[in-house]
């Protein structure tokens, strides 16, 4: 059963092909590595190949990237040997910090915001 893990990345690798990462006592088989942020020691990747997951693992690594970009919180399951520090990724997912909402209902372009047309903004009514 894949265990769970979630926070700020420190660290977004991608590398070629075979190239593995880790020590030869805990390597992984992975192109694209990541590290969370207060956990130097354990890294976790996943397979970016030309195969059936290729769609799903460039997903992955869009997550990756924005959560990265953005500071986002991320969150991954993952497989891991005990004992291991490496582990390998089989689901992401990001969640945005909670604040202010903007855009839709009561923001630029929706009901009670603003409206543009031709480059003039002009209230909504709602």
């Amino acid at each position: 059963m894949p265990l769970n893990l979630s926070g700020q990345l420190s660290l977004l690798r991608v590398h070629d092909v075979g190239t593995k990462y880790g020590p030869p006592s805990d390597q992984i088989d992975a192109e694209v590595i990541v590290q969370f942020a207060g956990r130097p020691a354990e890294a976790f990747g996943f397979q970016l190949r030309n195969d059936g997951n290729q769609p799903v693992r460039q997903g992955m690594l869009g997550l990756l990237r924005d959560g990265f970009n953005r500071g986002w919180t991320v969150s991954i399951d993952y497989d891991i040997t005990s004992g291991k520090h490496n582990g390998t990724i089989v689901r992401v997912w990001l969640t945005k910090p909670a604040g202010p909402v903007t855009g839709g209902v009561g923001g630029i372009g929706g009901i009670g915001g603003i409206s543009g047309v031709g480059g003039v903004l002009t209230p909504v009514n709602g």
